[in-house]
């Protein structure tokens, strides 16, 4: 398809897997859950994250989708303010520790799961930042606008299970300092692969002027 042509498709599955499986708010919590109160009590919570996610990139899609419109010349500062914001995680990533609280009190329902995605800045930010950037060409339709909201949060899907399933094993690696900067510095050298791929088009423009 001529629309998928446009995608650089593998830079954008490298960020969005980056983006659900690294450790965070909505995976740690989700592996906590099911650690405290087992796997059927964290469903809805689940749910909720997944909802969220959903409107989240929807409502990102349609804010990046009115800017490139009427603005049409700020697309490559935007690609190159994407790219840097890309590094920028990289550099979070890389550099960060894994802060880990298991001591939830009660089970956290679907609306806890879903508000906890309209608050989480990261993830409203990785929603403009994919549709200014990697999306930029896609259809200002509602229907693409839902079919890829419904890509990003079908690829949380199997994120979610892997801290549910495997929650136990994953706390106990995250907790070891030097097992977490191997899994940071691989997920951190995706992003900057990301990044570049993203910036590689507007040199190669510049370059040939």
């Amino acid at each position: 398809m001529e629309i998928l042509s446009a995608i650089n498709i593998p830079a954008l599955i490298a960020f969005t897997l980056v983006a659900s499986f690294s450790p965070g708010p909505s995976t740690i919590s989700t592996a906590s859950m099911v650690l405290t109160f087992g796997y059927r009590k964290s469903i809805r919570y689940q749910a909720g994250i997944l909802a969220g996610l959903f409107l989240v990139m929807v409502a990102s899609g349609f804010v990046a989708a009115t800017i490139t419109t009427r603005f049409p010349r700020l697309v490559p500062v935007m690609t190159l303010g994407g790219a840097l914001y890309i590094l920028y995680l990289a550099f979070l990533i890389i550099r960060s520790s894994v802060t880990i609280n298991e001591e939830i009190k009660k089970p956290l329902g679907f609306f806890q799961g879903m508000f906890l995605q309209f608050l989480n800045v990261k993830i409203v930010l990785v929603g403009l930042t994919v549709y200014s950037t990697f999306l930029v060409d896609l259809p200002h339709t509602l229907l693409w606008r839902i079919v890829s909201a419904s890509f990003f949060a079908a690829i949380a899907i199997p994120a979610l299970l892997l801290y549910s399933l495997f929650g136990v094993v994953l706390l106990r690696l995250l907790r070891s300092p030097r097992t977490a900067k191997i899994i940071n510095a691989l997920f951190g050298v995706a992003l900057i692969y990301t990044a570049f791929a993203l910036l590689w088009p507007l040199v190669s423009t510049f370059i040939k002027k």
